[in-house]
């Protein structure tokens, strides 16, 4: 966002504000001394210690709904978990009676059971142990790639020195960004 679209924003929202603690703040209030500057640092902080307190709030209920959610998720997955066994113990046995032909599934009312093949493949296990078997065969065998990926710091060097930009890429200049940083006050500290 740009910087007229920033103020454009923050205007906006000034018009809709209304201080809870001083009615007359409102709209086109101005800060008119560094008393009512150290009041706005004041009313800042305040505000930010509310908002620190709503998200406590919020992280509590969801820690208790989360809790709850996973008690009954794994109730749940207790119960699929019994009947999937019971439906394996049942099938294995009578799977010839089930599978008719090359079939390797029987579909049912409530689903369908059947069997797929598995394993048959690598599994790693310890990357570092197979990325140093790789760099022993050739590359001509295929069985690796090289990833091209930018090396940020030198890449920022070299820009810098040489003056070049490359592609894909655009230089953002440097510029100062205002910022606000309020201290709490205790009254904020201690609400909720």
């Amino acid at each position: 966002m740009e910087v007229l679209e920033l103020v454009a924003a923050a205007k906006a929202m000034q018009s809709e504000y209304v201080d809870e603690q001083d009615p007359t703040v409102r709209g086109d209030w101005a800060i008119q001394n560094t008393g009512s500057a150290d009041w706005a640092l004041e009313r800042v902080g305040e505000c930010e210690g509310e908002a620190d307190s709503i998200e406590a709030q919020y992280a509590a209920a969801v820690e208790r709904l989360s809790k709850r959610k996973a008690e009954l998720l794994a109730r749940a997955a207790r119960g699929a978990s019994y009947f999937r066994m019971k439906l394996e113990e049942w099938a294995g046995p009578n799977r010839a009676s089930l599978l008719k032909g090359k079939g390797k599934s029987v579909a049912m009312l409530h689903g369908t059971i059947g069997w797929r093949k598995k394993g048959g493949n690598l599994r790693v296990e310890d990357k570092d142990a197979l990325a140093a078997w790789l760099i022993t065969q050739p590359v001509e065998s295929g069985l690796y790639r090289v990833r091209v990926e930018p090396e940020m710091r030198a890449l920022q060097k070299w820009c810098a020195e040489s003056g070049e930009i490359p592609s894909g890429c655009e230089f953002v200049p440097e510029f100062d960004e205002f910022y606000v940083k309020a201290e709490a006050p205790e009254a904020a500290l201690v609400k909720g």
